[in-house]
């Protein structure tokens, strides 16, 4: 049983039960409600007793590059087409490798988990190493193979990476916690044929794509030139658009290309504080979830970022919504603390095993500590939660009810090694 000042189950109910808990057994959540009507249920084995903190579900980071994390400012104040074609692909031919993948995504994990994510959606290279690393340090993960027509560090043609990827789908196809995905890199780096391909074998399995899409004007503007259309609409006439696609960035969009995105069913994932960093432009938050689109939000990678803190992606983006929509009622707090955990589990297809507290699911949660001088006085521990440094106070992470992360210390991660093998390669 874990014992706390305030419980915030995202659902059935956002409302914060106060001195509430969480009785967990053999993985999952068998009960949540006030502390003092469970201690009547339930002689636990264990008990948690955090008297400053609120304890909530673990936040799912919908879209990052982890093992970018080695990149972190590579690469400043560049625009999105210089960075890549400057920056960040040059830099990538010369270092990237098994081995640091494995050093960047062990980064990655560690400083999500300190910054209460739970899961993340990955996308990268060696993704047979990315996903070694989430199973070995007990983390939840989506890792999504990159699918890209040119030859890479990874694979020489779609067809190997193809082959690669389905049979890295294969070894993890009973896993609890590893999902495999489909990493369409963009439109614009696929033929028509090649994401057709891509959407024949997803559907086959019945795995989710993640993509980049319409991430700046100047790649809507390359699409009307070479298909005649924005990539939106040529992934709808493709097939593509449909309630499996995790639809990244999405920072122009006009209001035809929502009500498609809306009516397909397409999930929306928000990075942006890499979208403002790169000068790529704001995803329509309120236009967009006006028109039922079910939103997530993600970090990115770090060299675009450059942190991978979940709870400040909440806050900017809720900030952004009441910018865009023009109203204070915009980016309301129980809206985005959903849009963190429930709606990102969502996007993910995990929303029936993780993003809220409730018995069955499974005991993905964080506690963080609102003892610190910025939250005080806690009149709102939802409106603590996005307007406050959050990030920084998570004390405490548990997935499928194991502790991975306690008081600034990791259970699965040797941080002064990973700190030695993060020295090395830099």
């Amino acid at each position: 049983m874990i014992r706390s000042r305030w419980c915030l189950p995202i659902a059935p109910s956002s409302q914060p039960i106060e001195q509430g808990a969480v009785v967990i057994a053999d993985g999952r959540i068998l009960a949540v409600g006030p502390a003092t009507e469970l201690a009547g249920r339930f002689q636990p084995k264990a008990l948690v007793e955090l008297d400053n903190h609120v304890l909530l579900p673990g936040l799912v980071n919908a879209h990052c590059h982890a093992a970018m994390s080695l990149l972190r400012g590579a690469a400043e104040d560049l625009e999105l087409q210089a960075w890549l074609t400057e920056a960040i692909w040059p830099l990538e031919r010369r270092v990237v490798s098994g081995e640091m993948v494995r050093i960047g995504t062990d980064l990655a994990i560690a400083e999500m988990l300190s910054r209460g994510i739970t899961c993340f959606a990955d996308m990268y290279f060696f993704p047979e190493e990315a996903a070694a690393c989430a199973a070995r340090t007990g983390v939840r993960a989506q890792i999504a193979f990159p699918i890209i027509d040119s030859a890479n560090a990874w694979c020489a043609n779609l067809s190997e990476g193809l082959h690669k990827g389905l049979k890295l789908h294969d070894a993890y196809r009973n896993d609890a916690r590893i999902g495999i995905a489909f990493g369409a890199h963009s439109a614009y780096m696929l033929s028509e044929e090649s994401l057709r391909k891509t959407l024949m074998y997803a559907e086959e399995l019945g795995r989710p794509i993640q993509i980049h899409l319409h991430e700046n004007a100047a790649e809507v503007e390359e699409a009307f030139k070479r298909v005649g259309r924005s990539w939106i609409t040529h992934l709808a006439e493709i097939g593509l658009l449909n309630p499996s696609l995790q639809a990244v960035h999405m920072t122009q969009l006009t209001d035809a290309e929502i009500e498609l995105v809306a009516g397909h069913g397409v999930q929306v994932v928000h990075c942006p504080h890499s979208n403002l960093k790169l000068a790529s432009g704001i995803c329509p938050l309120p236009r967009l979830r006006r028109a039922g689109v079910n939103m997530a939000l993600g970090t990115d990678g770090a060299a675009s970022n450059n942190a991978l803190d979940l709870f400040a992606e909440v806050r900017l983006a809720a900030l952004l919504a009441k910018h865009e929509g023009g109203s204070a009622a915009e980016g309301a707090v129980a809206d985005m603390l959903r849009m963190a955990t429930l709606d990102g589990a969502k996007a993910l297809g995990l929303d029936h095993e993780i993003g809220s507290l409730e018995a069955g699911k499974q005991a993905d949660l964080i506690a963080v500590d609102l003892s610190g001088p910025s939250f005080l006085p806690v009149r709102d521990p939802a409106a603590a939660l996005v307007h406050g440094p959050a990030g920084g106070a998570v004390s405490h992470v548990w997935v499928a009810g194991r502790r991975l992360y306690a008081e600034g210390e990791w259970d699965t991660i040797d941080m002064a090694d990973l700190r030695g093998r993060v020295q090395g390669f830099a």
